[in-house]
Formats: C-alpha cells, structure tokens, sequence
C-alpha cells in the first residue's frame, strides 16, 4: 500500500466517523424536536455530489441560536458515550464562538498545531443569531464588532502556533476570563431572536466574510441525501450558501487540498 492510499484509507476512517457522530446529533435533534441544517462545505457536497467532496475532511451543520442553546443541554446525557460536547460551557478556555461534538476514539491531527496537540474527530455546529438588516452601517458595526470579539476569543484560548506580538497580546487576553468574554459575546450577538434575517457569525470568513442570510431561505427545511441519507437542508440551499459570493460553488468544486486536517501527521 502506497502513502496515497494510506491516506485516502484513514481520511475514509474519518469521515465514516463524522458521519457517526452526525447521526447521533440528528437523532437527538429528532428527538427533541430541534431545527438543524447541513451548512458550508457540507451543504455545498450535498448539493454538487450528494456526499464528500475529494477534499472535504469535516462536517458542518448549523441551527437557529434557541435550538442550539436546547441542544447544548440535551445533548450531555444522550451523546453516545464516546462522544462529547466541546463549547465554552463544558471545556476550559475553549477558543470558538461555535460547538463541536468529538469522538475520542479517533484523533485528528490540525494544521498549524503544534506536533504533539491531537484533536480528536469531529463536526462542527454553527449557531444562527439573528441580525436586524441585510446591509448598512448597523450591520457593518455589528459584524466588525463581532469579529473582533471571536478574534478575541480564540487569540486568548487557541493551541495554533503563535509568534512575537501575538504571543504578547495571548497573555494579555489571559487576564480576563473566557466566561466573561462568552458573557459581552452573548450580549452583544445573541439576543436578536425574531429578526428576519440570519447570520452564521462563527462560519463567517474569508468569501463568506459579510454574509447575511434572509430567514425564509432556510424554512422549511427539506431534505437532501448525503453519504446515502437524508438530512435537513435550507429550503433555498445554494442561495444559502452563495448569497455573499456566487463563485463559492466554483471555488468548492476547484479546491485541491484539505481545509483542517494535517495530512502529515495522519
């Protein structure tokens, strides 16, 4: 077996992992009655190939920031017992505006990490705040606001290699507590409930930097079949994830690497 197939073999472990722990959300969200959506990547590969893209190497789903809140409590006695919640609630100095539910059976080595910080495999979950308007300066301080504060976040708690100022700016972070930041975050962002409009703060980068979503492209929800199931989709998918760019589709299908997982340390 030749080092491409080793890799394709345990990239193949990881994703039959993720879609495990999908699952187990799911059925949980069935359960309580909770919305969910695929979204990002993720939604993209339902989308273009009913499944994985090449160099998919996580899951994304997101829900509207109630449910998401119900899910962080209900989920602490119904994940199965190899999977756990990470979120600022249940791990100290946890870097993210946003949650993951991991399996800690299987590690999963990040880029930019130091060599000996092993993550273990997991799907993220995005929560949808909900934001005034689609455009002007309110919008424009709100989401200039709300970077700062996750660039805060994760500055003060992340393992990512750092070097010089920023090192110096990590330690100085350290002296307020990440509670206290998750407390101003959830003030500023999270209280907007009835608005027409979404946004997905945590999935906000790069192309995807100002996005704001109208509310009626994600309800109802249907379905749409993934790796050979269904799952809950936006009602108006690909407007949902190219409203702010409409090359995101060309651009997910063009992708030559993997965005998270560090082939070398495989």
């Amino acid at each position: 077996m030749n080092k491409y197939e080793i890799v394709d073999n345990k990239i193949d472990t990881i994703r039959k992992q993720q879609l495990s722990i999908l699952n187990n959300v799911v059925a949980i969200c069935n359960k309580h009655e909770l919305t969910y959506f695929l979204d990002g990547g993720t939604l993209a590969g339902a989308i273009i190939y009913g499944g994985f893209g090449k160099y998919d190497d996580d899951i994304d789903i997101s829900m509207p920031r109630e449910d998401f809140e119900k899910f962080l409590v209900v989920c602490q006695d119904e994940l199965l017992p190899n999977n756990y919640l990470e979120y600022y609630t249940t791990t100290a100095d946890f870097s993210l505006t946003f949650a993951k539910v991991k399996n800690r059976l299987v590690n999963y080595p990040e880029k930019y990490r130091p060599n000996d910080a092993l993550s273990h495999v997991f799907i993220d979950i995005f929560p949808l705040d909900g934001i005034r308007k689609d455009g002007g300066i309110k919008t424009s301080i709100i989401i200039f606001l709300n970077d700062i504060m996750k660039k805060m976040i994760f500055m003060r708690n992340s393992t990512k290699k750092k070097t010089g100022i920023k090192t110096v700016y990590m330690y100085l972070l350290r002296l307020i507590k990440t509670e206290y930041l998750f407390k101003i975050y959830y003030f500023l962002f999270a209280r907007e409930s009835n608005s027409a409009y979404f946004t997905n703060h945590g999935g906000r980068r790069k192309e995807r930097k100002n996005q704001v979503l109208k509310r009626k492209y994600y309800f109802p929800a249907k379905k749409m079949l993934f790796m050979g199931s269904y799952y809950s989709v936006p009602f108006f998918p690909e407007r949902a994830i190219t409203t702010c760019n409409k090359q995101y589709i060309n651009r997910y299908i063009e992708k030559k690497t993997f965005s998270h997982i560090d082939i070398e340390r495989l």
